[in-house]
């Protein structure tokens, strides 16, 4: 990937904001279930090897601009999944002033923090760790970085004096060889085994501790390319699931609930049964579904289609929020799975009928608990699935009060 794709339409620098970064706006959700640990961590021994090298500056920018480093996209699909990888890199995360300050103390001679790379079996290199560090040296080497106003010269300002003003091909002899010759430490990834994915996984998880950090469904996309991952980002687009969910979400939240929906569809249907975490569970059903479509693919399309349609009609945003702003991660869930469940034995169901039945829901107890208490326990899902699907055949929730 180079800055030298795409259209440009160069900003003046006399309208960058230094506070500004190339991101699309959040939905807010609430998800307790996002911090779950997972009780039985993989040991690394058992899962990757891994060795150091070390690159200068000049060389990382060559490899990025040739491909042989790859920092891919989400969006769109993907032409190339990688080699059972697929792009996670968010766009342009950093913001201005943050760029200048990472250049500027290259130049000043401050070491560089390491990057991770995983190898793939091409003997191409998928950066894990380092993204926001590697395009902006790429950026800054080519005369320019990509902002929300297009493409726009990539001169130093908030520096101190000795290089405000500065582009690269400006910079003197001297500051120029070192900007180029300045080494970055890799560690080199190789997954292994059956258990490779998961511990990149678990690895990426680790590494990613602060800062702008991948969140999970991020390095899942990456990790699990493939027909389920793009059949949930096709789901995505959906009219109406848009207008429940809200704006795109730069975590891929959005991407997530549908990927719990589908995957949880087979416990509501008594074929599974769910183990804990959430994160290792959809994990395991990426893992087994990577690179075949789920079972009745055609099908879980229609209903879910069938059912954001309906959720809409009945309540619109509110539909997926209990209280406030925030989309609840565990009433979704429960929400879609239960509708898309009861939707294979009463196609018929109307929006009013959904209406009731979110009321129903949301005056019940025992459902109110599984939604906001302990909401990975495998007792809480199953509970929060099957009594939406009462909810929405039309059954009484008489029986199920806490």
């Amino acid at each position: 990937m180079t800055d030298s794709t795409g259209p440009a339409t160069e900003a003046e620098p006399s309208l960058e904001d230094p506070e500004a970064s190339y991101i699309t706006g959040d939905s807010d959700v609430v998800d307790p279930e996002a911090e779950d640990i997972e009780s039985e961590p993989i040991h690394a021994d058992d899962a990757l090897r891994y060795f150091g090298a070390d690159f200068d500056v000049d060389g990382l920018v060559k490899r990025l601009d040739n491909g042989t480093f790859i920092i891919p996209t989400f969006e769109p699909l993907a032409d190339d999944d990688i080699a059972g990888f697929e792009g996670f890199q968010r766009g342009l995360v950093w913001k201005k002033k943050q760029m200048d300050r990472f250049i500027e103390s290259i130049l000043l001679g401050y070491p560089v923090p390491g990057i991770f790379l995983v190898e793939l079996t091409d003997r191409r290199y998928l950066v894990l760790d380092g993204q926001q560090r590697l395009t902006t040296l790429q950026a800054f080497k080519h005369g320019r970085y990509r902002s929300a106003r297009g493409f726009s010269k990539f001169a130093l300002r908030y520096v101190g004096n000795d290089f405000k003003g500065n582009v690269y091909e400006g910079l003197e002899a001297p500051a120029k060889r070192l900007f180029d010759n300045t080494f970055i430490q890799a560690t080199i990834v190789v997954p292994k085994g059956a258990e490779g994915k998961r511990g990149v996984y678990s690895l990426f998880e680790r590494i990613n501790g602060g800062g702008t950090n991948l969140k999970p469904q991020q390095i899942r996309v990456a990790l699990y390319a493939g027909a389920t991952v793009n059949f949930v980002r096709d789901l995505n687009q959906d009219r109406n699931w848009r207008d429940l969910f809200g704006p795109h979400n730069r975590d891929l939240k959005d991407h997530e609930l549908i990927l719990r929906a589908i995957s949880l569809m087979p416990t509501a249907q008594g074929f599974q049964v769910f183990r804990p975490p959430m994160a290792s569970f959809l994990n395991d059903y990426l893992e087994v579904n990577q690179d075949q479509l789920p079972a009745g693919a055609d099908g879980i399309r229609e209903r879910f289609t069938a059912a954001t349609r309906l959720l809409n009609e009945a309540r619109g945003r509110a539909a997926l929020r209990i209280r406030g702003t925030q989309v609840n991660a565990a009433h979704t869930d429960a929400v879609l799975v239960g509708l898309m469940t009861a939707l294979e034995q009463r196609p018929e169901i109307t929006a009013d009928e959904v209406d009731s039945a979110l009321g129903d829901l949301l005056k019940n107890s025992r459902y109110q608990y599984a939604v906001s208490e302990s909401t990975s326990h495998s007792e809480q899902v199953g509970a929060r699935i099957g009594i939406a699907a009462k909810a929405f055949r039309g059954q009484s929730l008489a029986d199920e009060q806490g």
